[in-house]
């Protein structure tokens, strides 16, 4: 079932639904459609859905535990909703699950260590909420994981979590109150080109090492932190097809932060447009190559510092 774009008049699922095991749904797309109300529990029986996308809609309430039962899902989409309350950590029980996109909603509380469960799972967004605390340190089993997107929360601590995700690409984590050092290992198990923005954080000392040996690392925004004085490697410049950091942090900049009321400060990497959500259950196929996306975000910031 997919229906789209009907804005006109607002929705809602029945609260009760006769769902039996034989039931053969593997898609269920209601993207944009002003859907009010709760998730009902009973779609957690579509056993053999593979694909769940209610993004862009009105749905209220919390995540309902019975989304873990979910057992064939790959595909679960829930962005841009009314969403309040904790995350469930039934979302732990997904063994099929290669996409979770939660982001732009109002969810609170933590991370579920049983998130770190999901071996399967590629893309994680649960941007542009009220989460808080730390990365579980669970999160070091997510070997498969390619893209995260925490940014706009509310998280603080270390990322040293991260240094074991070896097949990381792609990490947007601005404005949270991530701090310390940068793991020097970060990005270091990948030769695919690498997107990173860390800005708006109280990360401390220099850019790892590592980094002034990465020609894949494409782009980099670190604005708003508080790295050493001269944090930045000449070598990071060399490399990087787009950089953006603190003046002071940064000599070889070509462009950078040099204040609060500077536009520089504040361009940010938006989770969206790099990984191209339009694409929906078939975001691999669209999912915004790190080359294209430095070409565009060099325009982007251009048009930022012009105007």
């Amino acid at each position: 079932i997919h229906i789209q774009n009907n804005l006109g008049k607002e929705w809602s699922l029945p609260s009760n639904a006769q769902v039996g095991d034989d039931t053969q749904f593997e898609r269920l797309v209601l993207v944009r459609n002003n859907f009010a109300g709760i998730i009902p529990p009973w779609l957690a029986k579509l056993k053999q859905l593979q694909t769940l996308d209610l993004s862009m809609n009105n749905f209220q309430g919390a995540i309902p535990e019975a989304i873990g039962d979910l057992s064939s899902v790959k595909y679960l989409n829930l962005l841009g909703n009314n969403l309040t309350g904790a995350l469930p950590s039934s979302l732990g029980k997904l063994p099929a699950i290669e996409v979770l996109i939660l982001g732009n909603n109002a969810l609170q509380g933590e991370l579920p260590a049983s998130i770190g469960n999901l071996r399967t799972l590629q893309l994680l967004d649960v941007g542009s909420n009220m989460l808080t605390s730390t990365i579980p340190s669970s999160f070091a089993n997510l070997e498969s994981l390619k893209y995260l997107v925490l940014e706009s929360n509310r998280f603080n601590g270390t990322v040293d979590v991260l240094e074991s995700m070896k097949n990381l690409t792609v990490l947007l984590i601005r404005s949270n109150s991530f701090s310390a050092a940068l793991p020097d290992g970060l990005f270091s198990g990948t030769s695919d080109n690498i997107v990173v923005d860390i800005g708006d954080n109280k990360f401390t000392d220099e850019l790892p090492t590592s980094f002034a040996n990465m020609s894949n690392l494409v782009s980099l925004f670190g604005p708003k932190n508080s790295f050493a004085d001269n944090a930045t490697q000449s070598s990071v410049c060399d490399n990087s097809t787009l950089l953006v950091m603190d003046c002071d942090a940064c000599e070889c900049c070509e462009v950078c932060c040099d204040g609060e009321n500077d536009g520089v400060c504040d361009f940010q990497l938006d989770g969206r447009t790099v990984l191209g959500y339009d694409y929906g259950a078939w975001y691999q196929y669209g999912v915004r190559g790190a080359d294209y996306f430095a070409e565009a975000g060099n325009e982007l910031l251009s048009y930022t510092i012009l105007y």
